[in-house]
């Protein structure tokens, strides 16, 4: 396999990452490495990513391994610790604003403590990419760039995903939509797929639930839909479900409505069902879950909303 050349600046060009996940299977086609960015513009309720929403580095904790062996409070040089190894969170911010370890990660042999927030260069994300090659040339996998929100760092997706095809990797996004209009047009040639969230068509519930208005959202579907057929990619769009905001069979009719009118090409639609798989994060960076005791939507009606769903002229699909 022959390498394509590309401009050395743009594999030096760094990103925040939160995560890098191997073997994923649900993040697009065959086994892929799901990699994370930091920053969001949107504060879902629901979010199981909680850790990417901050565009800067965060500290987290999970007490449950935490074997009380006070190797981190000795470490603390802003004493943000104290005499228990909870962290005052506003103190951690001075390690935060800092580009260099956490000494109280460091000091932490159980691994209760972690960073989410490393910065690095385009060049790195591809090696760690490779390592996986021949998982993706057997099932056609590759790499998907998820959040956060991956257009919340335009010109570190944009390097990265041209880098990712230059070097054969089968690409793909997930993406709330909530980007520049520019910098949608800019990575359209370097994707292969696109996952598009569309929540409500309600502007003012959107903002309720979410922390922002629909309407460039909107809009950005409707442009992604003609950049994917003229770059033939797949876009697949995708409606988390989530019990009291959006699902009624008349606000999934009405998404998927919109779905089947657009214009240009839409390859699928795909209905999430909530869970709390997330909930444990928001413990481990202080926050409270703002979904409580929610149950989660029986399969019987996930059926039901999946046939209004299908109902609306829209191929409906399942990662």
């Amino acid at each position: 396999m022959v390498q394509t050349r590309i401009n050395k600046s743009i594999e030096e060009r760094t990103g925040l990452i939160a995560n890098i996940e191997r073997y994923a299977l649900n993040d697009g086609l065959g086994v892929r490495t799901t990699v994370f960015l930091k920053g969001c513009p949107l504060r879902c309720r629901w979010c199981c990513n909680p850790e990417t929403q901050k565009s800067g580095r965060e500290l987290m904790f999970f007490p449950d391994t935490c074997i009380a062996c006070g190797a981190c409070i000795e470490s603390c040089p802003y004493g943000a610790l104290a005499d228990s190894p909870v962290p005052d969170r506003e103190i951690c911010g001075k390690c935060a604003d800092r580009d260099t370890t956490f000494p109280c990660v460091a000091q932490c042999y159980a691994g209760c403590r972690k960073i989410s927030g490393e910065r690095m260069t385009v060049g790195e994300v591809v090696t760690r990419a490779k390592r996986d090659m021949a998982f993706y040339l057997k099932s056609g996998g590759g790499v998907t760039v998820s959040g956060g929100e991956p257009l919340s760092q335009p010109d570190f997706l944009a390097a990265l995903l041209e880098s990712l095809q230059a070097n054969w990797i089968n690409t793909a996004i997930e993406t709330c939509g909530t980007g520049k209009a520019e910098d949608i047009i800019s990575i359209a040639p370097y994707v292969n797929m696109v996952f598009f969230d569309l929540k409500s068509m309600n502007d003012e519930k959107h903002k309720l639930w979410t922390g922002s208005g629909n309407r460039q959202i909107l809009d950005n579907f409707c442009l992604m839909a003609e950049l994917a057929d003229k770059y033939s990619f797949e876009l697949v769009a995708r409606t988390p479900v989530i019990p009291g905001f959006n699902d009624s069979e008349d606000e999934i009719q009405r998404i998927g409505t919109f779905i089947g009118g657009a214009k240009g090409s839409v390859a699928g639609y795909e209905l999430l069902p909530y869970h709390k798989l997330g909930r444990g994060k928001y413990q481990a960076l202080g926050r409270e879950y703002d979904m409580g005791e929610t149950a989660a939507l029986s399969d019987e009606k996930m059926e039901k909303l999946n046939m209004v769903a299908g109902s609306c002229g829209v191929e409906m699909c399942k990662f």
